[in-house]
């Protein structure tokens, strides 16, 4: 395919963490055909930007024994740029079992261990491994700071660190970085050209927010030509927003950052499985339910797809490709009311 074909595809960059941002990463990256197109002409097509607070886990540990910036979310990021043939995506995620000191750490943590002391610093170390990924994309730390979360939780307790954060158990009054950080540069000049921007889906407050809250980052958002998408979980999360519905997710973000930051506001309509379900709901988790509409924002449509994904461990995901196809459809849509128009009345936010 040619250099003026590449051209043409939209550029995302999209913002999150866990396992929401891969299955985003993913279903772009077939949608938009960056398999079929060399890794230079792909580059600034998709474009991630991930959370680096991760204090648990394989993450943790490289953490606080090498100094360096948690890798596990950025592996994920980086399996799911590569293609689809790729033998690095197997490679990356296998975990060492046994009783020894390997033991939990994914492969791609430990290649990112070696070129960050190789390199010196880990975004370096991020892009020689998509460079020898052949990645369709590129994966950005929202900062190259090694800075950890802080959250005032319900009672007044602070709690430090997002292993802790989540184990609290106690309402999430506010998040903050324990000391403001800046962005990588090359984050908010991704922002700046972006034709759409998508956030989420994602943990609320270990994925999502920790991004939006680096310096410039959000602001950025506000101003930027892009069209900006906000992906909604399809479940609560135990520890993070147990009784939370979709207007209490996008009222946190509201009030932690200071804007109403979105276009669109991405929902699943398709029923899930009630066996899954009451598993998850004995875990504390339960369906995100819609409340009052009218609080998600006069100029922010409300879109309805199908977009729940059951794995066969029953597990409940997004579904890479249907998630894509929809982006993709906002993405030709453009911004659904135009700044010389009088804001919409309640009844005109839900399109079918």
């Amino acid at each position: 395919m040619t250099t003026q074909a590449a051209a043409t595809r939209p550029r995302f960059v999209a913002i999150g963490g866990g396992t929401g941002l891969p299955a985003v990463l993913s279903g772009l990256r077939r949608a938009l055909g960056l398999d079929a197109l060399s890794a230079e002409h792909t580059r600034d097509r998709l474009t991630a930007v991930v959370t680096v607070t991760d204090d648990g886990g394989s993450s943790g540990r490289l953490r606080r024994q090498l100094g360096m910036l948690p890798p596990g979310d950025v592996r994920n990021c980086l399996a799911a740029l590569a293609p689809d043939d790729s033998p690095f995506t197997a490679l990356l995620q296998h975990r060492f079992t046994g009783d020894n000191d390997l033991a939990g750490h994914p492969v791609g943590n430990l290649m990112l261990a070696a070129l960050t002391e190789m390199a010196g610093e880990f975004q370096t170390a991020v892009e020689r491994l998509g460079g020898l990924m052949g990645l369709r994309g590129s994966v950005l730390p929202s900062t190259a700071e090694n800075v950890s979360l802080r959250a005032e939780v319900q009672g007044g307790e602070t709690v430090q660190g997002e292993s802790a954060i989540t184990t609290r158990g106690a309402r999430i009054r506010r998040l903050a970085l324990e000391r403001p950080v800046r962005p990588v540069p090359e984050v908010l000049r991704a922002l700046i050209n972006a034709d759409v921007i998508v956030v989420g889906p994602g943990s609320l407050y270990t994925s999502i927010l920790p991004n939006l809250l680096v310096n410039g980052v959000a602001s950025t958002l506000t101003g930027v030509r892009a069209l900006r998408i906000y992906v909604a979980n399809l479940m609560t999360e135990p520890g993070e927003t147990e009784g939370y519905t979709l207007e209490d997710h996008l009222a946190a973000l509201r009030a932690h950052v200071g804007f109403d930051l979105f276009d669109y506001v991405l929902v699943n309509r398709r029923p899930i499985d009630p066996s899954v379900a009451a598993r998850y709901a004995r875990r504390g988790s339960v369906p995100v339910r819609r409340g009052d509409t009218t609080a998600i924002g006069a100029r922010t449509c409300l879109v309805e797809r199908d977009l729940v994904w059951q794995l066969e461990e029953g597990k409940i995901r997004h579904a890479p490709d249907q998630l894509a196809n929809a982006l993709l459809e906002l993405a030709r849509a453009g911004r659904p009311f135009a700044a010389t128009k009088p804001a919409p009345t309640s009844a005109a936010l839900a399109v079918a």
